[in-house]
C-alpha cells in the first residue's frame, strides 16, 4: 500500500544528540499535547517542535534522576500514569474520554489464548467513537488531543473538524533511517492506494526499494508531500485508491504503523513461538484523552481591622 499525504519536519528527534531523549516519548508526548492545549487553533513550526522536543527530553532526564523511579523503571521508559503524577506540566487525562482496545487481526479470535478478544473494543470501534465525539467537539473550535500508546511507544493524535494529525518523536516509526520528528497531516487531499503487482526478482525488489528511499530522502523538506509504501504490491493493474480524505489517518495505523508487529505475530504463532511480552500487549491500542488542568486558586486570609479591610493574597500552585 502506498500513502500520500503532507509531512512536516523538525530538525531532529528524540534520539539526537542535541535532544538526548532515548527513551523520552512518555514525557515528551505529554509536553507536546500540552502545547497543543493551549494553543487550539495552531501547530508548532520546525522551530517550536525542536524547542518542545528538547524540552520533554529535559523533562525525561530529571525523572531518571528520580531514584523510586528508576528502581520502578530500570529501562527508563515511564509509564503515563507515571509522567502525569510528576505533574510536568499541568495536563490530565481523562478517563471516560479515554479508550482501550485491541486490534483484531483476522484468524487470530480462533487461535488458543486469544480469549481476551472476546467482547473486548476493537481499534475500529474506538475510531468510530473518536470520529463521532470530534465531529461534535471540533466544530465548536475545541480539537481533541489524544496521548496514543502503541508497541511500547507513546505519539499524539490531534483531531480536527477537517483533518487528522499524527505527530510523532521517534523519525523511525516514520520509515527506516528517519531521524526527524515529524507531523503527518491527513486532510481531503490524502490518500492511500493499493500498489499492483510486481514481478521482479527478490534483487531487483531490493533495489527498487533503495531507490525510493533515497528519493524520498532528498523530499523530506517541511510542509512537502511525502509519499510512503508499505510493501511492494498486492493486486494487478492500475493503482487503486483504498480511501481518500482525513479518514486515511486510520487506514494508516492500521496498515502502516500496526502491520509489521501484527504480522509478526502472526509469524511467532504459526512457528510455536511465544514472546515475553504477553499477547494482549502486543495488540493492545490505547487512546488518552487529555485536557489542561487550570491552576488551584487559594485564598489565605489575613485578619481585618476596623479601618482596614480583609486582604486575601492568591497563590497560584
Amino acid at each position: 500500500m502506498k500513502l500520500q499525504t503532507q509531512v512536516f519536519f523538525a530538525s531532529i528527534d528524540q534520539r539526537s544528540e542535541r535532544a538526548a531523549g532515548e527513551s523520552a516519548c512518555t514525557a515528551l508526548v505529554a509536553v507536546i499535547a500540552n502545547w497543543f492545549q493551549s494553543n487550539h487553533d495552531e501547530m508548532p513550526i520546525k522551530s517550536q517542535l525542536d524547542n518542545l522536543i528538547r524540552e520533554g527530553s529535559l523533562e525525561w532526564r530529571n525523572l531518571c534522576e528520580n531514584e523510586a523511579y528508576r528502581e520502578r523503571f530500570p529501562d527508563k521508559h515511564f509509564d503515563l500514569e507515571t509522567v502525569i503524577q510528576a505533574k510536568i506540566r499541568p495536563l490530565c487525562v481523562v478517563p471516560e474520554k479515554s479508550f482501550i482496545g485491541f486490534f483484531h487481526p483476522e484468524g487470530l479470535e480462533e487461535e488458543g489464548g486469544f480469549d481476551f478478544l472476546h467482547g473486548a473494543m476493537s481499534f475500529d470501534s474506538i475510531w468510530e467513537e473518536i470520529n463521532h465525539f470530534g465531529s461534535d467537539n471540533c466544530r465548536n473550535g475545541n480539537p481533541l488531543v489524544y496521548i496514543v500508546s502503541w508497541n511500547d511507544h507513546f505519539f499524539i493524535l490531534k483531531v480536527e473538524q477537517d483533518a487528522y494529525y499524527i505527530i510523532d518523536t521517534l523519525g523511525e516509526r516514520l520509515r527506516e533511517g528517519c531521524s526527524q520528528a515529524y507531523v503527518l497531516k491527513f486532510d481531503k487531499d490524502t490518500t492511500i492506494q493499493h500498489l499492483p503487482n510486481e514481478t521482479q526478482s527478490s534483487d531487483e525488489k531490493l533495489a527498487g526499494e533503495k531507490v525510493q528511499q533515497d528519493d524520498s530522502k532528498e523530499a523530506l523538506t517541511e510542509g512537502t508531500e511525502i509519499v510512503i509504501s508499505n510493501e511492494l504490491g498486492s493486486i494487478e493493474g492500475e493503482e487503486l485508491v483504498v480511501c481518500r480524505g482525513k479518514e486515511s489517518c486510520k487506514e494508516y495505523i492500521k496498515s502502516f504503523l500496526a502491520a509489521i508487529p501484527i504480522r509478526e505475530l502472526q509469524v511467532d504463532l504459526k512457528k510455536g513461538l511465544m514472546a515475553s511480552t504477553p499477547l494482549h500487549r502486543r495488540l493492545q491500542i490505547e487512546f488518552h484523552y487529555t485536557q489542561f488542568v487550570q491552576p488551584v486558586a487559594q485564598f489565605s486570609s489575613v485578619e481585618a481591622t476596623a479601618d482596614e479591610p480583609a486582604i486575601s493574597a492568591l497563590a497560584l500552585v
